[in-house]
């Protein structure tokens, strides 16, 4: 593996260099569902998914050059390999004799993380198709940027095609609910406690997860279902190695995000605040009763 800080540059790399291609108007060509690649049947493989055909149209999407650095603009990978938080986990790429790729090892491991977000039994819920296509047209908040404004978008389309080629009888990975009753009592608190050299989350997050509360009060039940709901969007529930509300105050040596202007919470991953933290994003840790890195006197309880 490669540092975090190559892997940044290798990926402005990739932006410059690589040649942009354009959305093909066409009905994507239908993937096999016979062959998987080096010998292997697609029913050896995660969900019964073709990996010949997500290695040769699939994963080239992922560092797809879009013409610019942020959001929409760029590249997948600019933030799914850079970033440690990122569901769609994507190896670092290679660099070798002045070109950045993918080895067929790092593409079976990418395969892998992929397949975590598929749902061939019913290919729209997937995740990998919600995150990137705009609300409007169905799909979900997306820090990246919005990629497809329908549907019908050659990139949807051929990445549904190849969902719906594997096991029919494959579904979604099992959900897991975050507790909101714990969320309420034990983990909201820590947005207005902030620790040295650390800002508190409502500095900058007050008008998503981080509500400040009311004056010399607690927060109202609405204003924490507000929180909650707003707080969602940067947990993977069950999965709290790529939840961003874990790994943006983490320090990066760490783990943690190369970027976090409110400074770091955590400087490991055994800190007692954030191993409760990773508790809760687990499912394991529910109703009102704090452990004891969780027990904040402020705000106070009316």
């Amino acid at each position: 593996m490669i540092s975090r800080s190559k892997s940044w540059l290798l990926l402005t790399a990739i932006t410059l260099l690589v040649v942009a291609c354009s959305e093909q108007e066409s009905s994507p060509a239908m993937p096999s569902a016979t062959q998987a690649g080096s010998g292997t049947s697609s029913s050896d493989t995660p969900k019964g998914l073709d990996y010949a055909f997500y290695k040769e149209s699939v994963e080239p999407i992922f560092i797809r050059y879009r013409g610019g650095f942020v959001g929409s603009d760029t590249a997948c990978v600019a933030c799914h390999t850079v970033q440690a938080n990122a569901p769609l986990g994507l190896v670092p790429l290679t660099e070798a004799n002045g070109e950045v790729f993918w080895t067929e090892a790092q593409s079976q491991e990418n395969f892998q993380n992929v397949a975590m977000l598929v749902n061939p039994s019913a290919p729209e819920t997937s995740r990998l198709l919600m995150a990137p296509l705009a609300p409007t047209a169905g799909g979900e908040s997306h820090s990246g940027g919005i990629f497809w404004d329908s549907t019908n978008h050659s990139e949807y389309r051929l990445i549904s095609e190849w969902i719906a080629s594997g096991d029919p009888n494959a579904g979604a990975e099992p959900i897991v609910d975050v507790d909101f009753a714990f969320f309420r009592s034990c983990v909201q608190p820590i947005f207005v406690n902030p620790i040295d050299n650390a800002m508190p989350c409502t500095e900058c997050h007050s008008g998503q997860f981080a509500v400040p509360p009311p004056e010399n009060s607690y927060w109202t039940v609405q204003q924490s279902e507000q929180a909650f709901e707003e707080l969602l969007s940067f947990v993977d529930p069950g999965r709290p190695d790529y939840s961003r509300f874990l790994h943006k105050p983490l320090h990066p040596d760490a783990g943690g995000d190369l970027m976090h202007n409110g400074g770091r919470r955590w400087y490991s991953k055994d800190d007692p605040e954030r191993q409760a933290l990773e508790a809760w994003v687990r499912g394991d840790s529910t109703g009102d009763q704090c452990p004891s890195a969780l027990q904040f006197d402020n705000p106070p309880r009316s």
